[in-house]
């Protein structure tokens, strides 16, 4: 018997993503659970935040891929188009972009206390089979939820502390 192959959006839109040229490096939550060795240590999300490289081109190409994959995609409440799209990336907005079954991505073209340089100079390439993912670098990506300052980053700091303590102290 051979095995069942599983359809997964995620490595569909990333194997996309470096097909089509696009810059990106996986961050948020989305990033943090790469570095997770164990299922314990991942957290949940509800979507799947992609920093891309905030210039006009690159995000035209993301949105090239988002709409061949048939997502919505959505920016403060209104769909994104490309008259719309110049100020979405001079202003440095949010992307949505969702698909008929409720897989998110949210598009980012800025984090907090990082350039998209900073973050992809030192990325880590994870694999999903033989798709590359460009994921941030661990330190980088809690700092920046540290920077951020939300309250949900903040309880999540918190939680993962914890674990890396749990974690410490079963290795001794």
């Amino acid at each position: 018997m051979g095995r069942k192959k599983i359809y997964d959006p995620y490595a569909e839109l990333i194997d996309q993503f470096n097909r089509s040229g696009v810059k990106y490096v996986i961050v948020g939550m989305s990033g943090i659970n790469y570095y997770a060795s164990k299922s314990e240590e991942v957290f949940a999300t509800q979507d799947f935040d992609i920093f891309v490289k905030p210039t006009l081109s690159n995000v035209k190409k993301s949105m090239a891929v988002f709409k061949k994959l048939d997502y919505s995609i959505m920016s403060n409440e209104r769909e994104v188009n490309d008259s719309s799209l110049k100020d979405i990336v001079r202003s440095k907005k949010t992307i949505l972009a969702t698909n008929p079954y409720g897989v998110a991505f949210e598009l980012i073209l800025a984090v907090s206390g990082y350039t998209f340089t900073k973050m992809e100079q030192d990325a880590t390439i994870f694999g999903i089979g033989k798709i590359p993912v460009k994921v941030a670098k661990l330190s980088k990506l809690l700092m920046s939820k540290k920077i951020a300052g939300r309250k949900k980053d903040k309880l999540f700091l918190k939680r993962f502390e914890l674990l890396l303590q749990e974690k410490e102290k079963k290795g001794k």
